[in-house]
């Protein structure tokens, strides 16, 4: 498989993803994504917002553009906002022909220049991270049947669709 079609296959699972995950809090109660918890982030939502927050930096980045948030900050606008980022994500992948060109990267702590597909595989890996912590995040306040966001079950899922 072609480094251009396993990211191709990264930005769709991350995609489905996050609608599995978005789907799963959405059938809670909402006042529980912002009850206060232990974690990185103090609740789910500022953890929600923080991955659509890194899907956005790192599109920007690839795009040479500044940074640029289409979506508010209510609960609603997240929600949407990391779908359609997530999609944004994907037809960007489709649209090269190639993720070999090299983009220039200058944070707190990270400084380097990068393939487009090294970028994509951390924002992607990165917002795999958080999910995780929401799921533990949503343990810890009693929100139960979350759903699997494992890569393997995604392929499996994909399989069946063949």
């Amino acid at each position: 498989m072609e480094e251009i079609d396993k990211t191709r296959m990264l930005v769709n699972y991350n995609l489905w993803a996050n609608k599995r995950l978005l789907t799963w809090l959405k059938a809670n109660e909402q006042k529980l994504l912002i009850k206060e918890c232990l974690s990185s982030f103090s609740n789910i939502l500022n953890t929600v917002d923080h991955i659509l927050d890194g899907q956005i930096f790192y599109y920007c980045v690839l795009k040479e553009q500044p940074l640029e948030r289409l979506w508010g900050n209510t609960l609603e606008e997240i929600l949407k906002g990391l779908i359609e980022q997530s999609e944004i994500f994907v037809d960007y992948v489709k649209s090269q022909k190639s993720l070999n060109e090299f983009r220039s990267l200058k944070m707190k702590a990270i400084e380097g220049t990068f393939t487009q597909s090294e970028l994509i595989q951390h924002c992607m890996n990165h917002s795999t991270f958080h999910r995780g912590q929401i799921i533990t995040m949503g343990h810890q306040l009693g929100l139960t049947k979350a759903p699997s966001t494992d890569m393997l079950y995604f392929f499996i899922q994909r399989n069946k669709l063949r």
